[in-house]
C-alpha cells in the first residue's frame, strides 16, 4: 500500500514499515547488497546485527579529534614561544620577553600545562562539533515527524528509509524491492519547503546580536591605541585609595618638596612594635594555663633551652652529664596537673586526637611510636647523606613518659631541639587537648577519665552487636 504526499512538496525518499526486527534486518541487508547507501533504519529498541546489515562503518571522528589535538598542541607551543620572545617587535600583537631570574625564554616542561589545556579544549570542541557535522546536525525539522504512521516507531513498528539522493534509487524499482523484502506499508516522504524559511525577526535579531558582540572588541582596540588623561572609573574607591603607608616605602612627607618634614626621623614608613607591646588577646596572666609553668617560676630563655637540648650554648659544660645537670637546674617548675579551667571529657580527648593526627602524627606516628611518614622519609634521606635529621622520639619512651604535662605543653608551644613551635598554629585550648591525648596514649600519669574510655568501649560494643 502506498500513499503519496502533495506535489507541492519536495520528494526525498520512501519509508517502508516492517512488523518485526528480523524482517527489518533482512531488508537492510538486502538493500545494502543491492547497492543502496543513503538509507537509515528506525526501531523502538536496539536491534542486534542492524549496524553491519545497513553498512554502518567506524566513524572517522576519533581521527578528526586526533588531528585537531595534534594541531592544537603545535599551535599552543608556537603561541607561547611567540608571546614570550621578542622575535616580533612590530604589529598589533608583539611578543614580550620575560626576563625572570635568568630563566630561558622558552622551556618545554614549563609550557606543557598550557599546551595540555589547549589540547583538551580543542579536542572537546572537535568531538562535539565534529559529531554534529558528521550527523548532518543541527536539523530544525525532520519530515518523518510529519508522518503519523512513523510515530509507532517508539512503540511496536520498524522502518527503513531509502533516500532519493541515492545513486541506485528508482521510485518504482525501489518500491517493488521493498515489497519483496517484506515491507507491510510503503509511504512517500516529502519535505515541506516552508520549514527552510527563516522568520524575518530571527534575521533581524541575529544582526543586532552580532553588532552588539562587536562593540566590546572595537572599544578595546580603540582604547589600546590612545592616551587618556582622565582618571579611570573606580567602582569601589575604598580599595584603590586606602589611607595607609605600605611596607618598604618612605615615611610620609608632611612638609614641602623643598623643605621636607618626614613623619618619622628614620624616613621609614614601617615601624617596629613598641617595647612591651602585646598583641590583643595574647596577654598572659595565667602562666599555668598559657605556659604550663607553675606560678612564680620563670620560663626558660632561648639560649638556655638551646644548650639544654642540643648540647651547645653552654660554655662551661662540655660533657653530656654536666649538660644534663644544667638542664635539670635550668628548667622551670612545670605543672603536673591540668589547669583548673580545663575539663577532661570524651569530647576534649577526641579534639586532642584530631589535632594530634593533623600536626603530630606526621613525625610521631598515629600511635606515638615515632614512626610517622615524614620521620621515616627523613631518616632514609639522612642514611644516604642527603639530609640532616634528628629522629622523632617515641612518646612511649620511658624518659619521655616521665615528662610533666606542663613540659609537654611547652614542647608543643615553643618546640624542642629540631621540633618547631606550634604556638601560632594551634590554640592554647587545643594544645592542652593534645597533651591530654598524649597522656591517654602513654596510659600513664593523668589518664583520660573513666567516662571517656567507658563511653568508647560502650560504643564499640554497640557497633559489634549490630547485625
Amino acid at each position: 500500500m502506498t500513499q503519496s504526499n502533495s506535489d507541492d512538496k519536495k520528494f526525498i525518499g520512501l519509508l517502508a514499515q516492517f512488523e518485526d526486527p528480523k524482517t527489518l534486518v533482512n531488508a537492510c541487508d538486502q538493500a545494502r547488497q543491492s547497492g543502496y547507501k543513503k538509507m537509515d533504519a528506525y526501531s523502538p529498541f536496539p536491534v542486534h546485527g542492524i549496524d553491519p546489515a545497513i553498512g554502518i562503518t567506524r566513524t572517522v571522528l576519533p581521527f578528526l579529534v586526533l588531528a585537531i589535538g595534534l594541531g592544537a598542541s603545535a599551535i599552543g607551543l608556537a603561541m607561547q614561544y611567540y608571546t614570550n620572545n621578542d622575535i616580533c617587535t612590530f604589529g598589533l600583537f608583539p611578543g614580550y620577553d620575560f626576563k625572570i631570574s635568568g630563566k630561558p625564554y622558552f622551556s618545554l616542561p614549563a609550557n606543557i600545562p598550557v599546551t595540555f589545556e589547549v589540547i583538551v579544549l580543542s579536542s572537546a570542541f572537535a568531538t562535539f562539533l565534529g559529531m554534529w557535522a558528521l550527523n548532518g546536525l543541527p536539523r530544525l525539522a525532520n519530515p518523518l515527524h510529519r508522518i503519523s504512521r512513523f510515530k509507532r516507531v517508539t512503540n511496536d513498528k520498524f522502518f527503513l528509509m531509502i533516500e532519493e539522493k541515492d545513486g541506485e534509487f528508482d521510485r518504482e524499482q525501489t518500491e517493488s524491492q521493498l515489497k519483496q523484502w517484506g515491507a507491510s506499508f510503503i509511504e512517500e516522504v516529502a519535505e515541506d519547503q516552508t520549514d527552510h524559511q527563516m522568520p524575518a525577526w530571527v534575521r533581524t535579531a541575529g544582526v543586532m546580536v552580532a553588532f552588539l558582540c562587536l562593540l566590546p572588541p572595537i572599544v578595546i582596540f580603540r582604547m589600546s591605541g590612545m592616551t587618556n588623561r582622565a582618571p579611570r572609573m573606580h567602582i569601589v574607591p575604598d580599595m584603590d585609595w586606602q589611607h595607609k603607608n605600605k611596607a618598604q616605602t618612605v615615611s610620609p612627607n608632611l612638609g614641602t618638596e623643598k623643605k621636607p618634614k618626614y613623619l618619622f626621623a628614620d624616613y621609614r614608613a614601617m615601624r617596629e612594635p613598641i617595647a612591651g607591646t602585646i598583641a590583643r588577646g595574647q596577654l598572659v596572666t595565667d602562666t599555668e594555663y598559657h605556659q604550663g609553668i607553675q606560678a612564680g617560676s620563670k620560663a626558660m630563655t632561648a639560649t638556655t633551652k638551646a644548650g639544654v637540648f642540643t648540647g651547645t650554648g653552654l660554655q662551661d659544660q662540655d660533657d653530656a652529664g654536666a649538660a644534663a645537670d644544667a638542664a635539670a637546674a635550668a628548667e622551670p617548675q612545670w605543672v603536673t596537673e591540668f589547669p583548673q579551667q580545663l575539663e577532661i571529657t570524651p569530647e576534649f580527648l577526641k579534639r586532642g586526637q584530631a589535632k594530634f593526627d593533623i600536626y603530630c602524627s606526621v613525625c610521631h606516628g598515629y600511635a606515638g611510636n615515632g614512626d610517622g611518614l615524614v620521620n621515616q622519609r627523613a631518616l632514609s634521606l639522612a642514611a644516604t647523606g642527603k639530609a640532616a635529621w634528628t629522629a622523632a622520639k617515641s612518646l612511649h619512651d620511658p624518659e619521655v613518659k616521665k615528662n610533666a604535662v606542663g613540659r609537654i605543653f611547652d614542647t608543643i608551644t615553643n618546640g624542642r631541639s629540631s621540633m618547631g613551635p606550634y604556638k601560632t598554629q594551634i590554640s592554647t585550648q587545643d594544645r592542652w587537648a593534645i597533651v591530654a591525648y598524649v597522656q591517654a596514649l602513654q596510659a600513664t600519669g593523668i589518664k583520660p577519665p573513666a567516662g571517656a574510655v567507658a563511653a568508647d568501649d560502650a560504643n564499640a560494643d554497640n557497633e559489634s552487636s549490630k547485625p
